[in-house]
């Protein structure tokens, strides 16, 4: 008797021997804005076999357009297990999940939920629930010392990157509620302010494009003294590489992806070490980053041998502001701050 591929995902997550991981995150559960999508987004479920063996497993759905989806089926979230990471495409039809390799499953999203059976005598069947993984980071108040770069009331704090605007004000939007978001084609900002060591906050939210491809879906970037780009992306769903969301372009891909979906608030923490010289000006060290994205560690004590594409011009032996970049996507940032460390 055929056992169907959509079973042997998950019987292959029950042998990877890290199922008993696959819990609801630890992350904070507290209200964030609706989903833009019905099906989009993280959920968390129970497979039970025709034994009764309750199976637990993790589901993220990626929205494609079109009512087109890629199902990442993983022994649990927060992971990067490629090997135990096994995708099924799908398309919504009314409350149906159609998947065209699997056509004897009958699975539907109703009333919150995915159930998902099938006919065959050995009957498999699954309930899924929709589970908001927030960071525990979100809305961190600047601590005493520190320098707010963006409490949603001004944008005093920046400047346009193009010199020859410098003087004028930045053409980016503070709309309601606190959020500064990106004019497309207006040019990225700087902080006004520069810093040498430090510690960063800031809160990101990429736009819901699910038509938009790879580097074109919710592109930005958070630059550490104008020159060590952080990415931001909607990399919902993805392996996760260095141009990826929380990779460090070029240079280092993400320890594991914890790119949220697209409307959802996200937050980078970074402590960075800028590069260090000698009396003479000949560079002995090379910068150094840990980044915490969404209350994981990402990267940890990464070196970053040199600037990173599309840094500032300055010399790198002086201190720099924060940039963020305009990729010409409507992404959103707030509550963005700078803890500066001594020496």
């Amino acid at each position: 008797m055929k056992t169907h591929a959509f079973v042997q995902s998950i019987l292959l997550l029950g042998a990877s021997g890290i199922l008993a991981s696959c819990t609801p995150s630890s992350l904070a559960t507290k209200g964030d804005a609706p989903a833009p999508d019905p099906l989009m987004g993280d959920w968390a479920g129970n497979r039970v076999t025709e034994r009764g063996l309750v199976i637990p497993f993790a589901v993220r759905a990626v929205a494609l357009g079109g009512g087109n989806y890629r199902f990442n089926v993983q022994p649990a979230f927060d992971v990067r297990d490629d090997a135990n990471t096994i995708y099924h495409d799908g398309k919504l039809d009314g409350n149906r999940i159609l998947l065209p390799e699997e056509p004897l499953w009958h699975i539907t999203l109703e009333n919150g939920e995915i159930t998902g059976d099938t006919p065959i005598p050995t009957q498999e069947h699954f309930t899924l629930r929709r589970t908001l993984r927030l960071s525990p980071n979100l809305g961190a108040k600047a601590p005493s010392g520190a320098t707010v770069l963006f409490d949603g009331s001004s944008l005093a704090a920046w400047q346009p990157r193009d010199t020859s605007r410098r003087g004028m004000p930045v053409a980016w939007k503070i709309l309601d509620g606190g959020i500064m978001e990106v004019t497309p084609g207006s040019g990225d900002i700087i902080s006004k302010k520069p810093f040498k060591d430090f510690q960063l906050h800031v809160e990101f939210r990429t736009p819901f494009m699910p038509d938009a491809r790879e580097q074109a879906r919710g592109n930005s970037g958070v630059y550490l003294q104008g020159r060590y780009e952080i990415q931001v992306l909607d990399s919902y769903g993805l392996k996760g590489e260095d141009n990826d969301c929380g990779g460090i372009y070029k240079v280092a891909a993400p320890r594991v992806n914890m790119c949220a979906p697209p409307g959802q608030w996200q937050s980078y923490d970074a402590t960075f070490h800028a590069t260090r010289f000698d009396s003479q000006g000949n560079k002995i060290q090379d910068a150094t980053v840990t980044v915490v994205h969404n209350g994981v560690v990402i990267h940890k004590d990464l070196v970053i041998p040199g600037p990173t594409g599309g840094a500032i011009p300055e010399d790198i032996h002086n201190p720099a502001g924060v940039m963020l970049q305009d990729h010409g996507n409507l992404v959103q940032f707030r509550n963005i701050w700078v803890l500066e460390l001594k020496e």
